[in-house]
């Protein structure tokens, strides 16, 4: 099913992609003129070749730019000097093999009817629409005038079910985990019960401490069970990471290990001191870890 899903979603972000490159385009012919006399194109719109063009496109294309560059001229910076106007150096003819400059120019040679910044002015379109073009990329963006909207919705729903089934896949292989019985003789391995078993590892800590007579005694059942913490409990619990940040999200997992962690170094000082004599600063390390072990089990349950 997960392989399903990753499918659906790389699909999803294909479809998307494609329909997203789509979102500036206007259709010429759905659109109506009084709405495309607003917009402005962005990128070159149609072509056609100066040296086999009619005299009437000419003279019709001649006074279509007219019009748009005294409409320029309107909206530029008055303040701003015009630039003059640059004029390529002469270069002698030379009989030599073409140059790739003379190569791509000469691939080049059909000129667009449309250039960036223009107007969709009537007379522009109808140039456009008598030369084959059916969309022209603008600088807004319309919903209603997407051409590609509904496959852009379709690669959104795509990814949604895709998210939908991975999640359903990664619970269903969660409770199927929680329901496989504990085979006899072992011992679980879940969170919640790994952490049921440290806290009772603590509290006989805590009776043993209460009726040992010496300090030796208090120490070596420190040493004892804090290690047995150490060596089995601590590694068990952090093993469940999969099953905790299926449940609590990569945030709620982060909150319970932190105060998990700090209850680990509370013990691991306690135990260093027990091994070292210090029962004073053990104890006080074993009082310190019990708020963080309250807090950890608050946020188990909340799982």
């Amino acid at each position: 099913m997960k392989l399903i899903a990753f499918l659906i979603i790389t699909l999803s972000i294909i479809a998307g992609s494609m329909a997203s490159s789509t979102a500036y385009l206007a259709p010429l012919a759905s659109t109506s003129r009084e709405t495309l006399s607003t917009l402005r194109l962005t990128s070159p719109a149609g072509a056609y070749d100066p040296g086999e063009a009619d005299d009437a496109f000419l003279r019709r294309l001649e006074e279509v730019r007219a019009v748009l560059d005294a409409e320029r001229a309107v909206e530029a910076n008055p303040l701003k000097p015009p630039a003059a106007p640059r004029t390529p150096a002469p270069v002698p003819e030379v009989e030599t093999e073409p140059t790739g400059e003379q190569v791509l120019r000469a691939r080049e040679s059909a000129a667009p009817i449309g250039r960036p910044g223009d107007l969709l002015i009537s007379e522009l379109v109808d140039l456009l629409e008598e030369s084959g073009v059916r969309y022209v990329k603008v600088a807004s963006f319309n919903f209603f005038r997407w051409p590609h909207w509904w496959l852009f919705v379709l690669a959104c729903v795509g990814l949604l079910g895709g998210a939908w089934m991975v999640r359903t896949a990664q619970k269903r292989a969660l409770a199927a985990a929680e329901a496989a019985e504990t085979p006899a003789g072992e011992e679980a391995t879940d969170a919640g019960s790994v952490f049921a078993r440290l806290s009772g590892r603590l509290h006989t800590l805590a009776e043993e401490m209460d009726k040992a007579q010496t300090e030796e005694d208090k120490l070596a059942s420190i040493v004892r069970h804090v290690g047995e913490i150490q060596r089995d409990d601590v590694p068990a619990f952090a093993a469940d990471r999969p099953a905790l940040v299926n449940r609590l999200g990569l945030g709620g997992y982060a909150e319970l290990m932190d105060s998990f962690a700090a209850m680990e170094r509370q013990l691991n000082r306690a135990w260093s001191a027990a091994a070292d004599g210090h029962l004073p600063e053990s104890e006080t390390c074993l009082r310190n870890a019990q708020p963080l072990l309250a807090e950890t089990l608050r946020k188990l349950k909340s799982a």
